[in-house]
């Protein structure tokens, strides 16, 4: 039986569980030793400021161990698939675009980001679905856009980041 490329494992639910358990246990050690510089002891006006988050960090390493010696004695019942193949290309496809519009934002400003940003998932899904046309892509995303900046600049005075569009003067100020 030919098994499909895109339904196969990615990864594991029982890798998941240990790297997670680990982690965490490793993130509550890092509580801890910056909690011992701070002080954890008891002096004469109380508590000392690293002594409660010593003791959470305490617990969440002590919860990660036990959660990987559970993640260790289930570890054939853990046998099953995490993420497929498929499911996780689907995570990519909004995942990358997010990231770009966020990386973009400092050289473009919000607005031409968030226009490029609605445009490029409206075309995508027009791609698909063939349902919508440039100028409504055009008109969305730009609407869109343009209500943003009234909204947040104009009505309630908060200037979001133009980029380049500042060079328009004080129109976008």
């Amino acid at each position: 039986m030919c098994r499909n490329h895109d339904s196969s494992a990615l990864v594991g639910t029982r890798w998941v569980e240990a790297g997670l358990a680990l982690f965490t246990a490793a993130l509550g050690g890092v509580v801890m030793i910056g909690s011992h510089a701070s002080g954890i002891g008891w002096g004469d006006a109380g508590p000392e400021p690293g002594y409660f988050p010593f003791y959470i960090g305490l617990l969440l390493t002590t919860a990660s161990l036990a959660n990987l010696l559970l993640t260790l004695l289930r570890w054939r019942a853990l046998g099953e698939a995490f993420v497929s193949r498929g499911a996780f290309r689907q995570v990519l496809a909004v995942f990358l675009p997010i990231a770009l519009y966020v990386a973009a934002m400092p050289f473009t400003g919000i607005y031409l980001a968030s226009a490029g940003f609605i445009a490029w998932f409206m075309w995508r899904d027009r791609q698909r679905e063939k349902s919508y046309g440039f100028l409504t892509i055009v008109a969305v995303a730009g609407g869109a856009t343009l209500a943003s900046y009234l909204i947040f600049a104009l009505w309630f005075k908060v200037p979001l980041q133009a980029g380049p569009l500042a060079m328009l003067g004080g129109l976008l100020r």
